[in-house]
């Protein structure tokens, strides 16, 4: 009985003993870092750099497919593009040719859709569609080869479009098939204006205005060139005949009171304004144009 308290008490001073010295050791074990042991950063550098080549690779790969897809893309849609491209000529084509089947068996219900069709080319031209007018006017064309009045609305077009050249070219082609067209003189007036040749316009808008002199608005665009030129008498003359030819048009009367204004012709202002109160009494500009005409001396 003796010897089993004496060996616990033995065994009791031991873990008394153990505990001092896990206690005096503890600092020292807690302020070891296990990741600054060479060993382990090693391990964990060598990791790192396996892990950068794997995404290296996976990154090589998703680029390498990600071309071959926008490469593959491309080139169907590319194909597409081309198929769609001959699709609609094929389309063109036979339109063409069951139009002419057309003039031959039926001239008359080929005529009422010519008409039709170069209707609907002015009205899309007005509206400012300028893809569907240039293909309805050469719609036209593929059904008289001849019309006028189809290049003339494919030269409105161009002209819309800056394309001067072009425009150019499908007026010159109505001249070389009717010489005294005055409307193709008209516009080629209007490109050498837009051009900055004042004196080659000039000579286009006296040219129709010889062929035609009853269209308003050649006259008015003489107008204004002949007092670009400095030629005051013929631009006024101009001017009188446009509002002559429609004397409700507030564009006109406006054009022709402001000449008179920088020309300081007071009669003719005071006359013009009286007629565009009797046509547009409604006209915002009317005060406007009143305190000017009184400023004139």
């Amino acid at each position: 009985m003796l010897l089993d308290w004496i060996m616990l008490a033995i065994f009791g001073i031991c873990v008394v003993i153990c505990a001092v010295i896990i206690w005096r050791k503890l600092p020292t074990l807690a302020s070891i870092r296990i990741d600054s042991i060479p060993k382990h950063q090693q391990a964990v550098q060598k990791k790192a750099l396996l892990d950068k080549r794997l995404q290296t690779k996976l990154g090589d790969f998703e680029t390498a497919v990600g071309k071959l897809f926008k490469v593959g893309f491309y080139k169907i849609k590319t194909l597409a593009g081309r198929l769609i491209s001959h699709l609609k000529i094929l389309e063109k084509q036979y339109h063409r040719k069951v139009i002419s089947q057309q003039a031959i068996e039926n001239p008359d219900t080929l005529r009422s859709k010519m008409v039709g069709t170069l209707n609907e080319a002015q009205n899309a031209l007005t509206q400012g569609d300028l893809n569907k007018a240039e293909q309805l006017f050469i719609d036209v064309i593929s059904m008289d080869a001849k019309n006028l009045d189809a290049y003339i609305g494919l030269a409105d077009v161009a002209i819309a479009k800056k394309a001067f050249a072009n425009a150019k070219e499908a007026l010159n082609y109505v001249l070389k098939l009717q010489q005294d067209r005055d409307a193709a003189y008209t516009r080629l007036g209007r490109i050498a204006t837009d051009e900055g040749n004042l004196s080659e316009a000039e000579a286009d808008y006296l040219k129709s205005v010889s062929l035609n002199a009853s269209t308003a608005s050649t006259q008015f665009s003489l107008g204004e060139i002949e007092e670009k030129l400095g030629i005051i008498e013929k631009a006024e003359k101009a001017f009188v005949e446009a509002v002559k030819l429609e004397p409700a048009n507030p564009k006109y009367l406006d054009g022709l009171i402001q000449f008179a204004i920088r020309q300081k012709n007071i009669i003719l202002a005071k006359k013009t304004l009286d007629q565009l109160k009797e046509a547009n009494s409604d006209n915002q500009k009317l005060s406007e144009l009143a305190d000017a005409i009184k400023n004139l001396k």
